[in-house]
């Protein structure tokens, strides 16, 4: 099942929950700009939510998402253009 999410504000509360489940963090103590890897972030995390990515967006991700976007608010501006250069490729 694949999920629309329509906006890089929509695209960042997902990342922040997904990055708060997956390091066990609080919600209120990760930041959309600083860099992933202060949170603990290592590359089996990493490749696991690329994979939960995938899954959710339905789009094919390189395992090397998280380390070429360090941010949330950088990955979630990434994943938002891979997003609308697919609907304009569908159209």
């Amino acid at each position: 099942m694949t999920y629309k999410l329509h906006s890089v504000e929509d695209l960042c509360n997902t990342l922040v929950q997904m990055l708060t489940q997956e390091l066990r963090l609080p919600a209120d103590s990760v930041l959309i700009d600083k860099p992933l890897t202060q949170y603990g972030l290592d590359s089996i995390a990493a490749l696991t939510i690329a994979g939960d990515l995938e899954d959710m967006l339905g789009i094919e991700l390189p395992s090397t998402l998280l380390w070429d976007c360090p941010t949330i608010d950088h990955l979630a501006r990434y994943l938002s253009d891979v997003l609308q250069e697919r609907e304009r490729v569908v159209a």
